[in-house]
């Protein structure tokens, strides 16, 4: 079986994580979307219908057997009902296309069952407890890691588990909400104190007297330090020094400077409101709890500090005192005091230095995503305007 994710007319309100991905890249938990969906329907080719910019890096699939929105997170019930579908048969929930099989013309159904869908990008670290707890009962079948609290101390029933490599050193583990899952050749150095549920990709490490509060989720190859609480990372970040982060979705290559901080609960305890690039507004979030979302390739300096419920851009670089707008676009340089444009040249530059630190190649498909989201996202930068 080959199956294709799309992206739906709903991928904005994903903006800025889906900006440079499609949907069924982001990462709930340890594996992505797309990771999730093929461990559990045991296919070995998947691909994207997604943006024209995009498909150079996520390749398209021909003939593929089911379409599945990439928005789309598997559960029991909504698996139960990809395995079952007929010929021509399209599964949908209220206007949200969920899956089709064989083109979807001959008939459709709603899915009447609780179906969970990433609709905005707080969504992913609201439903981190779950997908953890997913993501490590399939990830004991198939990559069959140990579990061990051997040179470490805890406490609770749910298990620590250690992939090849991972190596943990006078740490103390709780695990008396969920499990704590240290992906291959991960790292948790001497002192961190981690409640779980707690997950490391392959490669990540947490410094010196880490505070983790569960759920909370570093995807490969990233770094983290200080105080978090609630937080998913994609891939190859760094949070490596004190400061508290909570309640955020930070994409890929980003860094956070030393002893900066976002605030994840107003003075006041309203609710949140969060930038919507699709509405072009803040909209609200439902949440009482909302940090920081950042895009990819996104920067901040040293001592920044986030206002409750801050959407930062792709390619966006932050520093000075003060608090910076709660929206910041992407290519973004500056702080409270304004911004100006990070020319794309100087971004393009340097992701170039920085992907070999991950032994990862900034190439011409990099360069070209970063050229496309340039230009789509010039309308938010609004001092261009006045210039």
């Amino acid at each position: 079986m080959k199956i294709t994710f799309f992206d739906d007319d709903k991928i904005g309100d994903l903006y800025p994580l889906s900006l440079t991905r499609p949907a069924a890249d982001l990462r709930c938990g340890i594996l992505t979307l797309a990771e999730k969906w093929a461990i559990y329907l045991n296919v070995k080719e998947y691909g994207y219908e997604t943006r024209d910019y995009l498909r150079a890096k996520f390749n398209p699939i021909e003939n593929a057997d089911i379409r599945i929105n990439g928005r789309v997170l598997p559960n029991p019930d909504f698996i139960y009902g990809i395995n079952h579908m007929q010929p021509g048969e399209t599964l949908f929930a209220g206007e949200t296309i969920l899956a089709t099989k064989g083109g979807g013309e001959s008939f459709a159904k709603e899915f009447t069952h609780p179906v969970s869908i990433l609709n905005r990008p707080f969504d992913i670290f609201m439903k981190l407890g779950v997908e953890i707890e997913r993501d490590i009962a399939v990830l004991v079948k198939t990559r069959h890691p140990f579990t061990t609290k051997r040179g470490n101390s805890g406490v609770g029933a749910h298990s620590v588990y250690f992939e090849d490599g991972a190596k943990a050193t006078n740490a103390f583990f709780n695990t008396e909400k969920g499990a704590i899952y240290l992906g291959k050749n991960a790292e948790v150095m001497e002192g961190c104190v981690i409640r779980g549920p707690f997950s490391m990709g392959e490669g990540s490490v947490l410094k010196q007297g880490t505070k983790v509060y569960g759920p909370s989720a570093l995807g490969p190859f990233c770094t983290a330090g200080g105080e978090i609480n609630n937080i998913q990372m994609q891939a190859y970040s760094n949070k490596g020094h004190d400061g508290f982060l909570g309640n955020a979705a930070i994409g890929e290559w980003c860094n956070i400077g030393a002893d900066s901080n976002c605030s994840n609960l107003k003075n006041n305890y309203e609710e949140v409101k969060v930038w919507n690039y699709n509405s072009g507004k803040f909209d609200k979030s439902g949440q009482q709890f909302c940090g920081l979302i950042m895009g990819d390739h996104s920067k901040c300096g040293i001592n920044t500090m986030f206002n409750t419920g801050t959407v930062v851009g792709v390619s966006a670089n932050i520093f000075g005192s003060g608090f910076p707008r709660q929206f910041i676009p992407d290519f973004a340089w500056g702080g409270a005091s304004g911004f100006i444009t990070y020319k794309l040249d100087a971004a393009c530059k340097t992701a170039s230095l920085v992907f070999p630190r991950r032994k990862k190649v900034f190439d011409a498909t990099e360069k070209a995503i970063l050229e496309k989201v340039f230009e789509i996202t010039g309308n938010w930068r609004n001092w261009e305007k006045d210039a």
